[in-house]
């Protein structure tokens, strides 16, 4: 073992982090504050003898750390890089379009309410009446706000259908024929139904009524033709989405309504029994008839839940 001093002394070196004293005594701290030399923390047995000494100017230890230790830290410091993400540059037009939109979309400024003018607009935001200009044409296009020349600019009322048709678009054009993916097409539509008939069902009308029927005698009477069958269940589903009076769900609906028609070939035709479908149709209408809309809720995710075992099923014999 090797002896404390302030000369050239005979160290050892041993595996992990070490730490010198810093005291001027040539002796390493261990991790428990205690000085020892020669020896690891965990066992009395050196790894391997060095040379150590002191730089006459500079004071340092010419030392050997484990590649394990290296390593290690290395590592850590690759991972911290790759947490970090590069400072995007946020041009002034950018920060003024997101304030405005926060605004509008929180309703501090209602539909029809009158912006400042230009140059107050600019004052507040601090940014020149150029940047303002492009920040209220991009508020413009996104249809947040109306520019009328020679007298102001006002908020519009903020519509999402070009958000949920875009949404539309992208879910149409993502989704595939797969076992995961068409299952939580599912369960969205199980959801989407659940409310649409619930809203449906406190809402009703003779006409309403009448077409849902209409809609079952064509279930019935084609209950061999597929083509026909298939076609009045979903008039019978749309007829539903459209009594409910929201025009996003019934967009949603639309989305849904596609993807499952475009995997009929594959799975929905295998999937489907036309007696039990029937049966829940009329359920359903029943429940509708009463003004029950407790009643319409469970018929619909009952009948949502049969065709999604029917699926489950049909998607073990059918390959995408």
């Amino acid at each position: 073992m090797g002896e404390k001093g302030a000369g050239n002394l005979g160290m050892v070196v041993w595996r992990g982090e070490v730490e010198w004293s810093g005291d001027g005594s040539g002796g390493f701290l261990g991790g428990d504050g205690v000085d020892w030399v020669g020896a690891t923390p965990e066992r009395d047995e050196p790894v391997a003898d060095q040379e150590g000494s002191f730089g006459a100017q500079t004071g340092t230890l010419s030392r050997r750390v484990s590649a394990k230790g290296s390593n290690h830290r290395r590592r850590k410091r690759t991972e911290e890089r790759s947490l970090l993400k590069p400072i995007k540059r946020v041009r002034l037009y950018e920060n003024a379009v997101e304030q405005i939109q926060s605004l509008i979309l929180r309703h501090r400024y209602e539909p029809g309410d009158r912006l400042p003018p230009e140059r107050a607009l600019a004052e507040q935001l601090k940014i020149s009446r150029p940047s303002l200009r492009e920040a209220l044409r991009i508020l413009s296009v996104m249809g947040l706000i109306e520019i009328r020349v020679g007298d102001g600019i006002y908020v519009k009322e903020v519509s999402f259908l070009p958000y949920i048709e875009s949404v539309n678009l992208s879910i149409s054009s993502r989704l595939q024929v797969e076992k995961d993916s068409f299952l939580k097409l599912w369960q969205a539509r199980k959801i989407l139904e659940a409310g649409m008939v619930e809203l449906a069902a406190k809402q009703m009308s003779e006409p309403f009524l009448k077409n849902l029927w209409h809609c079952i005698e064509e279930m019935e009477k084609n209950i061999e033709n597929q083509d026909v069958f298939i076609s009045a269940g979903i008039r019978f589903h749309r007829l539903i989405a459209e009594r409910s009076q929201n025009e996003i769900l019934i967009l949603l609906w639309d989305t849904l309504g596609n993807l499952v028609r475009r995997s009929h070939d594959k799975i929905y035709r295998i999937a489907r029994s036309p007696k039990r479908s029937l049966l829940a149709h009329k359920r359903i209408y029943v429940a509708l008839k009463k003004g029950d809309v407790q009643k319409s809720v469970e018929a619909m995710r009952k009948h949502m839940e049969e065709e999604e075992e029917a699926l489950l099923a049909a998607l073990t014999r059918v390959k995408p």
